[in-house]
């Protein structure tokens, strides 16, 4: 589970209507259109120093706004493990002091060769678009560190058959596991007292024969 699994308010516009900041929603398009010229290195699979560098580079590519390239990137120095086993690397992204608007990231390591072999993303349930439209670029941005083979439709792809665009009546219905390229994607819904708070997408490396 995501470390620090936050309490607090939320409400169903993370399934991603519009966005009213014109800086998030040009990323969002730049890594959904197939026609930029974008070159993706995974880091599912690869050392921890490696997958931060790759999603950085990944981000700087597609954005050209400083504070936009500033709040999605990750700080090396600032990714940190969640215990003294060193078996899970974590980092946060937006203000740490309001927890409505906190991301986190979680790195499973696999300890035989220190390679990431599992990625937990929290997004937080919130009303503010701006919000969601984060959530939605931060999702795209771990399927693309999964599988850098997806082009635009398949990354979309993965999402929709996860059932984040669903027409749903109940937030438990907000759950979904797809296996794309021997890579497995599980959408997790958060819910306390019916209601949603969050959602978790968690994607990792599955063996050909199980897939």
């Amino acid at each position: 589970m995501i470390k620090n699994i936050f309490k607090y308010s939320f409400l169903f516009s993370i399934l991603f209507i519009g966005c009213s900041s014109d800086g998030v929603e040009e990323e969002t398009e730049a890594i959904q259109d197939s026609e930029t010229d974008i070159v993706i290195s995974e880091g599912l699979g690869e050392t921890a120093e490696i997958f931060v560098s790759n999603w950085n580079e990944l981000v700087s590519t597609i954005s050209e706004d400083e504070q936009t390239t500033a709040f999605f990137s990750m700080n090396p120095d600032e990714v940190k493990w969640t215990s003294i086993e060193q078996e899970t690397l974590y980092y946060e992204f937006g203000n740490t002091e309001n927890l409505q608007s906190v991301f986190v990231i979680n790195l499973n390591i696999n300890n035989e060769n220190n390679t990431v072999k599992e990625i937990e993303f929290f997004a937080p349930a919130s009303k503010d678009e701006v919000n969601s439209q984060q959530s939605k670029l931060f999702f795209l941005l771990v399927i693309a560190l999964s599988d850098e083979s997806l082009d635009k439709d398949g990354r979309e792809n993965i999402l929709n058959n996860l059932g984040l665009y669903d027409d749903i009546s109940n937030p438990k219905q907000l759950a979904g596991s797809v296996t794309k390229n021997n890579v497995r994607y599980i959408l997790e819904p958060l819910i306390e007292n019916n209601l949603l708070f969050g959602l978790n997408l968690y994607s990792s490396i599955v063996e050909s024969a199980n897939a």
